[in-house]
């Protein structure tokens, strides 16, 4: 009976150290407010947890409408509020519907479930399909939690873009246990 508030405890600690992270930061402070003075309106964010949360309502306040996708199905009490998939991003096609999005934010997906390039390919592809004719993809991932292989399949398929004050290419340093690895988000559109 101790052990699930001790979780419940842990897990909040946890969040809390991720949103405090620069990249999330610049996430939520630059990246969200830039996008939605270029006019993004239609958000995907792959991948949801409670940490999360802030970003979301970043979105809301922007006047952006945010869906998320997550293949645990217990994650959808921390998905996005207009919407939450369940479900791998390979399969966005035919669980997005009619649905496209302005703008499609893969971060911390590479090495943390989708893991090998072969799979980044195929998911790539299907994100450009459920993507605005000028789509954006914002990728953040970790240097040397991967070999870069998927991040490398991805790119052929992808043309780096900057917007207002959001960079093609940005890095942040290692931050201790809440980021053990470099962060970088770059941002795409599809070629």
């Amino acid at each position: 009976m101790a052990l699930k508030p001790l979780k419940t405890l842990l897990r909040a600690y946890k969040n809390r150290r991720i949103r405090r992270l620069p990249s999330r930061i610049f996430l939520e402070t630059v990246v969200i407010p830039a996008l939605a003075k270029a006019g993004r309106r239609r958000m995907l964010f792959v991948g949801t947890r409670a940490y999360n949360r802030p970003a979301y309502e970043r979105c809301t306040a922007e006047g952006i409408l945010v869906w998320s996708i997550d293949m645990d199905a217990a994650a959808a009490a921390d998905g996005a509020p207009d919407g939450h998939l369940v479900g791998n991003v390979c399969d966005i096609e035919a669980l997005a519907g009619e649905r496209r999005f302005d703008v499609i934010i893969f971060n911390g997906v590479l090495g943390w479930g989708l893991n090998n390039a072969a799979e980044a390919l195929r998911a790539v592809k299907a994100m450009k399909n459920v993507a605005a004719p000028d789509g954006l993809l914002f990728v953040g991932w970790n240097p040397g939690l991967t070999d870069g292989a998927e991040i490398a399949a991805m790119r052929p398929h992808l043309a780096h873009v900057s917007v207002g004050a959001i960079p093609e290419d940005i890095a942040f340093p290692p931050r201790g246990a809440a980021q053990r690895y470099p962060h970088r988000y770059e941002l795409f559109t599809f070629a």
